[in-house]
């Protein structure tokens, strides 16, 4: 893991695979071909959010390109590096093959390919076949499978875990319901946010 990777030169590399797939998603008449990334603001709240929960095991659902595993990996460096126990792990999931293996290049060239584990599955096979525990969870996916993952979901939170939803504004009416199974749920948490294209945040709050 490198030890000393300077924020501002990181937040360049980053916004320049912003604009760069930004361009190429404007591009794009098809929008299953888009790389779809959050926003700027987005990925660094996501960061922060990480860093102040000090997570130890996170789970992110769509990694495209990985604009977002990389601020997750920034994320997860930091942790690591001040923490003396456990070592912080995220692991990463896409269906999309070359999409896993432009993430995994933009991880070695940051040196962030530590502690990371990207896997090319579909997220419904690898949710209900997980007994892991993750502390944090950022879904950025196909919205309209995101109902097939609420059983799992509620099954892998426990007590003081998140979940972190992208694009719930800007597309609210196709995540009305998803979003719906966590709120009227009382033992959830629940907050939306106006970063971005929309961030929902559901906390466990209570122990099972």
């Amino acid at each position: 893991m490198q030890e000393n990777l300077d924020f501002q030169k990181f937040k360049i590399y980053t916004d320049r695979l912003y604009q760069i797939d930004k361009a190429f998603d404007d591009a794009q008449p098809n929008r299953l071909n888009r790389h779809r990334h959050l926003e700027p603001d987005s990925a660094e709240f996501l960061a922060s959010l990480v860093i102040s929960k000090r997570a130890k095991n996170i789970l992110e659902i769509g990694t495209s390109t990985g604009y977002s595993t990389l601020w997750l990996g920034y994320a997860l460096a930091q942790i690591n590096r001040a923490n003396t126990a456990d070592t912080a792990t995220l692991t990463s999931i896409d269906i999309d093959e070359w999409r896993l293996l432009t993430a995994r290049n933009h991880l070695r060239t940051l040196q962030f390919d530590h502690n990371i584990t990207l896997q090319q599955v579909d997220a419904k096979d690898f949710l209900r076949q997980s007994t892991a525990h993750f502390d944090v969870i950022f879904l950025d996916a196909e919205r309209r499978l995101y109902g097939d993952y609420v059983a799992d979901f509620k099954r892998l939170l426990t007590f003081g875990d998140m979940l972190i939803v992208d694009n719930v504004i800007s597309h609210a009416d196709e995540v009305t319901a998803f979003l719906s199974a966590f709120e009227q749920d009382s033992d959830y948490l629940c907050s939306t946010l106006s970063i971005g294209a929309g961030l929902f945040l559901a906390v466990k709050q209570s122990k099972d």
